[in-house]
C-alpha cells in the first residue's frame, strides 16, 4: 500500500473519524483507524461497537491497501507535519506503516485488521432528506434534556419522529423536556426511532452549516450521511413516553422576559449560592417585575429585578440554576414566554413569536 495524500483533509478525516475512537477501549483494536485504499480514494473507518464513523477523500494510491492503525499516534503524527503532503507506504507482510511528511521519518505499528469488528450490516426502511443547519439546530435545542441515567435506558436517548405534519426531535430526563420540529419535511413515510444521547453528540460536533444531510431508518439502527462521512449508531430500544401527558393546558402566571437580560441576572444570582451554578435560585413575579434572589450562609446573597410583561397571578417559585439557564439558552431568541403552572408544576419555555420549539422544567420545592 502506498498513499500520497494531502496533509490538512487527512487531518480534517482523522479528527472527524477520531471523535468516537474510544480512551480506555474494551479491546485494542478499537482503538485504531481502518484504513482502505483503492481508486484514488481513502476510507477512515472507527467503531466503538456502539457508533460507527466512516469518511472518503480523494488521494494518490499508487498501492491499493488496508491497515488498522492506532488513531492517536496517526492523527499526531499528521497534526504535527512539516510539510503539506504525507506518504504512507506498508510493504506485503509488515505489521507497521512507513509515515513520512518532508524530512520527517517515521515507522508506526499497526493492529490485527482482522480484529476489527465488522460494520453492522442492515436494511434501511426510510430515508429523508434535510439541511445540515437545520437538524443541527434541532439537536442543538433538545440535547440538554437527554438523561444520564442509566435507570432508564429509553431516556438516554432523543426520540426522532417523521410524520405527515413535520419532522419532530424530542427528549426529556424527568425534570426537563425539549422539543422542536419543522415543517420543512412532511413524509407519508412515517417513522421513529431513539437515536442514543453520544450519537446526537457527536452530530452536534460533525453536522456544517452547509449541505444536506440524508438520515435512513432501519429497524435496529440509523445513518446519517454528510459532507462525504457517515454515522452508524445503534437505537435505542423501548417505548418513548408520550409528552402530552407533562404538559399542562392552561398557565396560571405567564411573562414575556429578555432572554439574555434573564440569564445573566440568574448568572449573577450563581455567584453567592455555595454550589455555583448547581444551586438554586428563587423567583417572585408580581407588579410587572421579576425578582430575582438566591443566598448562602458562607457567600452572602443576591437580589436584583427585572420588568417583565406580566400575566395572571403572582408566584414565588425556585429552580436549579443551571438546568433553568440551559432553558433560556435552547431557546435561541431575544425574548421568550414563560407559562408557570403553579408553585409546584412545571414552566413552559417558548421563543417569542416562534411556534416550532418549548421546553419545559419541574421547580425545585421551595423550603
Amino acid at each position: 500500500m502506498i498513499i500520497d495524500i494531502d496533509k490538512g483533509l487527512f487531518l480534517q478525516m482523522l479528527q472527524t473519524v477520531g471523535q468516537i475512537v474510544p480512551i480506555k477501549p474494551v479491546i485494542p483494536s478499537l482503538a485504531g483507524i481502518f484504513l482502505q485504499a483503492d481508486n484514488n480514494q481513502v476510507r477512515l473507518t472507527s467503531n466503538n461497537l456502539e457508533l460507527s464513523i466512516s469518511i472518503v477523500g480523494e488521494a494518490i494510491i499508487s498501492e491499493p491497501g488496508e491497515a488498522l492503525i492506532p488513531a492517536r499516534i496517526l492523527t499526531e503524527a499528521v497534526r504535527r507535519s512539516p510539510a503539506e503532503r504525507v506518504v504512507l507506504r506498508q510493504p506485503a507482510g509488515r505489521s507497521a506503516v512507513s509515515f513520512q511528511s518532508g524530512s520527517v521519518h517515521m515507522e508506526i505499528l499497526t493492529l490485527p485488521v482482522e480484529e476489527f469488528p465488522e460494520l453492522p450490516q442492515f436494511s434501511l426502511r426510510q430515508t429523508y432528506t434535510l439541511p445540515q443547519p437545520l437538524f443541527k439546530d434541532m439537536l442543538r435545542q433538545v440535547s440538554f434534556a437527554i438523561s444520564n441515567e442509566e435507570l432508564r435506558p429509553v431516556l438516554t436517548g432523543a426520540l426522532l419522529s417523521f410524520n405527515r405534519d413535520d419532522v419532530r426531535l424530542t427528549a426529556l430526563d424527568g425534570f426537563k423536556l425539549a422539543c422542536r420540529w419543522s415543517s420543512y419535511l412532511r413524509s407519508e413515510q412515517e417513522a421513529q426511532a431513539i437515536v442514543p444521547g453520544k450519537a446526537i453528540r457527536d452530530l452536534l460536533k460533525l453536522l456544517g452549516d452547509t449541505e444536506l444531510l440524508q438520515i435512513g431508518i432501519g429497524d435496529n439502527y440509523a445513518s446519517f450521511e454528510f459532507s462525504g462521512a457517515r454515522l452508524v449508531t445503534r437505537l435505542l430500544e423501548g417505548k418513548f413516553p408520550d409528552i402530552q401527558q407533562f404538559i399542562p393546558k392552561q398557565y396560571q402566571t405567564q411573562i414575556v422576559v429578555g432572554t439574555e437580560e434573564l440569564w445573566q441576572a440568574i448568572e449573577r444570582a450563581s455567584l453567592v449560592c455555595k454550589a455555583g451554578t448547581s444551586g438554586s435560585v428563587k423567583f417572585n413575579i408580581a407588579d410587572g417585575q421579576i425578582a430575582i434572589s438566591a443566598q448562602s450562609m458562607e457567600l452572602g446573597r443576591h437580589y436584583e429585578t427585572i420588568p417583565v410583561q406580566h400575566k395572571g397571578e403572582d408566584l414565588e417559585i425556585m429552580y436549579n440554576i443551571r438546568s433553568f439557564i440551559e432553558v433560556l439558552r435552547s431557546a435561541q431568541a431575544p425574548e421568550v414566554v414563560i407559562d408557570f403552572h403553579g408553585t409546584y408544576g412545571p414552566c413552559i419555555c417558548r421563543p417569542l413569536g416562534q411556534d416550532d420549539y418549548f421546553s419545559l422544567l419541574m421547580p425545585v420545592r421551595l423550603t
